[in-house]
């Protein structure tokens, strides 16, 4: 006959240790990055005033920026974008598997990001409202 119990408890053991694993990432700090980015119009942190290549009636920029963040409570995190023109308040979530991010920059665009390790995100910004389109990549790296 088929004894229940162990599979019950083996169940159980799965779910607590799968539960106890899971961990949020830690965002908080400084992270830096050189953005390689397509841009359509006069962006706000691709003023027409930056070194850009043409492409078609494009710019390829290629631009520093840092990542600010200052708090975080679980998954959410809360901070600043920065670059030479411009610096926008950010608020995000991490995905619970910890793996994935996503930031909004209000009044801007959208930045989905893939944790790659403790210390590098790889990261897409897109943005597209008022005439302005921007994609961008990048790889962000913590400041320690």
């Amino acid at each position: 006959m088929f004894n229940r119990l162990p599979l019950a408890c083996l169940a159980t053991l799965f779910v607590w240790t799968g539960a106890a694993s899971a961990q949020t990432f830690d965002m908080k700090g400084t992270w830096t990055g050189t953005s390689k980015s397509i841009v359509s119009g006069l962006a706000g942190y691709h003023p027409g005033t930056v070194a850009a290549k043409p492409a078609g009636g494009n710019r390829l920029t290629e631009l520093p920026f840092t990542t600010r963040i200052e708090g975080q409570d679980g998954n959410r995190v809360w901070g600043t974008l920065s670059s030479a023109a411009a610096v926008d308040a950010v608020i995000g979530v991490i995905s619970p598997d910890g793996k994935q991010l996503r930031l909004v920059l209000k009044g801007r665009g959208i930045i989905d990001g893939t944790i790659v390790d403790p210390d590098t995100i790889d990261i897409f910004y897109t943005e597209d409202r008022n005439g302005v389109a921007v994609a961008a990549t990048n790889t962000w790296k913590r400041q320690k």
